[in-house]
């Protein structure tokens, strides 16, 4: 056990950031943290808290008091394991340390133990703050004694384990039976397909089902003979075992949930003893036999611009690295997805239908609301898609080409910038011009929100430059790593959108209680986003420029 605790603790504090990453900025950190947990974290689980606090009042004189937790965490374990997939696939076989630990006199299920552990650990930090957050709203609601209380906080620490252990199996056996997966950009694009259409059927499933307003959810969760909770209990048995204890207070359900954790634990732990380590020394050597014919790659290279080159090597990182484009790149063509998800889900009581008819007549409240949620919307996607605040991480190993290169740190954070810009103020343009024309908000409203929402792009760009300068994670081993294991695109979200807020916040309640017309705060609005651009391009220019030159010792 001592050497699987150790293993455990090593392959955590491989993603977690160095002791010199953390030792530049201390108070930073911490103070983003805090940050990053009251504005982020604390609001969206106590908004779930609400949700399922609500949905279990209704139910409870149906007899189905359970049901909205459950479904909850069935949908949750569901993402959990899509979204599992590619970081086991990553950590069980495309981590860096595998060639260092293969060679090790270690039995194939220390290793896997192991790094399901760390995997277990690093991945699911907010879905325990969401299943937490169910488990609160359920209990207060359902008014449960206090052992349910310890219930949930076992529940809470054990509930992705079979989900991740599914992820586990399956990943062996792929491995095992087929031969075109010896990479792992093989494995990003597979899992990205598969993501993209979990989202498409969720999106088919909903809008045959009619809707799902307040009404037809509590007449669904009402049914005993829910379709889609029972295959998701057949599918996630322990989830509803776990959950039931909390309401019967029997002891048995309790065994048999511990019972299908240790079962689905210990049957990928057999599997990896059998063929974990001929798999993997397959993907060590196939990667391995890349790295040669360097020559022939070299061939044919031209002299080009510096920054035509740089912009040129930049998009090709993007585009090129799977890791990247479903993370950063595909967020800015399905994001819209989301969105008719959202309309789908209101079925009949559709609130936008009212929207939209307030929009046409053009009532100046509803207006100004959609204007500020441009401005939202462009800030959140910008921030979601990490392009600018992973700017400088995805340099990694190579961040000292930054320095010998012909071009000046401030240049090349431009360009950096630059194609932040243009791969989410594009296609937010585009979805800005597509909206504004079928709303038909006119020539001036329409160049207005073009403008916004282009303001909000580059504001949040360069403010997200500038945060990963201050503490970039430069040591990582695959590029999915570079992305989870970089606190500043987290914390650079949680300031954007917490500066957001409070802006429309600002802006909205200063057209209720005031005589200041929609208009004039649409103008001022602008103006504000012009000096939030001003003020983020002048810390690239001197803080971010000082920090690049501190790392690299200049």
């Amino acid at each position: 056990m001592s050497i699987y605790f150790k293993l455990v603790k090593a392959l955590i504090a491989a993603v977690e950031p160095t002791a010199e990453e953390k030792n530049r900025k201390k108070i930073f950190t911490r103070v983003m943290a805090f940050i990053a947990v009251f504005g982020i974290m604390l609001p969206m689980a106590f908004f779930v808290g609400v949700i399922i606090y609500w949905l279990t009042d209704k139910l409870l004189p149906t007899g189905a008091r359970q049901n909205a937790a459950e479904l909850f965490l069935q949908i949750l374990s569901v993402f959990s394991f899509i979204f599992g997939l590619n970081v086991i696939f990553s950590v069980f076989y495309f981590s860096g340390d595998i060639e260092n630990l293969l060679p090790l006199p270690l039995r194939p299920f220390q290793i896997i133990a192991s790094k399901f552990t760390a995997a277990l650990i690093s991945e699911s930090f907010m879905e325990f703050i969401l299943i937490i957050a169910v488990y609160v709203g359920y209990i207060l609601a359902a008014g449960l004694p206090f052992y349910a209380w310890l219930i949930a906080i076992f529940a809470t620490l054990t509930l992705p384990i079979v989900p991740l252990a599914y992820c586990a199996i399956i990943c062996m056996l792929v491995m095992l039976l087929t031969g075109f997966i010896k990479n792992k950009d093989t494995v990003n694009k597979l899992t990205g397909f598969l993501t993209f259409g979990v989202i498409i059927a969720l999106i088919i499933a909903v809008s045959a089902g009619g809707g799902l307003d307040a009404e037809h959810l509590i007449t669904a969760l009402s049914d005993p003979h829910n379709t889609l909770l029972a295959v998701l209990n057949i599918l996630f048995p322990h989830v509803h075992l776990v959950t039931t204890a909390m309401v019967c207070n029997t002891a048995v359900n309790l065994l048999f949930y511990i019972g299908i954790n240790v079962a689905a634990v210990g049957l990928f732990l057999l599997i990896a003893e059998a063929i974990y380590l001929p798999t993997a020394a397959d993907v060590s050597r196939s990667a391995s036999g890349k790295r040669k014919d360097l020559q022939k790659s070299l061939s044919g290279l031209r002299q080009r611009r510096p920054c035509v080159t740089y912009l040129k090597k930049e998009f090709r990182l993007l585009f090129r690295t799977p890791a990247y484009f479903m993370n950063c790149v595909l967020i800015n063509l399905i994001w819209p997805l989301f969105l008719y998800l959202i309309y789908v889900l209101q079925g009949k009581t559709n609130f936008l239908e009212s929207f939209l008819y307030n929009i046409h007549h053009g009532r100046e409240e509803t207006i100004l609301i959609f204007v500020l949620g441009v401005s939202a919307v462009s800030v959140l996607v910008t921030a979601a898609n990490c392009i600018a605040s992973s700017a400088i991480t995805r340099e990694g190993k190579h961040f000292a080409f930054m320095k010998y290169i012909p071009l000046s740190y401030m240049a090349q954070l431009n360009v950096k910038a630059l194609v932040s810009i243009l791969i989410s103020g594009i296609g937010m343009l585009l979805y800005v011009i597509a909206a504004a024309i079928y709303l038909g908000l006119g020539i001036k409203l329409a160049l207005l929100c073009c403008v916004i929402s282009l303001l909000s792009v580059v504001f949040t760009t360069y403010f997200g430059i500038f945060m990963d300068s201050i503490n970039p994670k430069l040591v990582w081993d695959s590029e999915l790593n570079a992305l989870r294991g970089n606190y500043n695109i987290f914390f650079n979200m949680a300031i954007a959108m917490l500066l957001e807020a409070v802006t429309c916040a600002g802006a909205y309640l200063a057209f209720r209680f005031t005589d200041i017309g929609c208009l004039f705060i649409i103008v001022c609005l602008v103006v504000f986003l012009m000096i939030l651009v001003a003020v983020s391009y002048l810390l690239c220019t001197t803080k971010a420029v000082r920090n690049l030159d501190r790392l690299t010792g200049g």
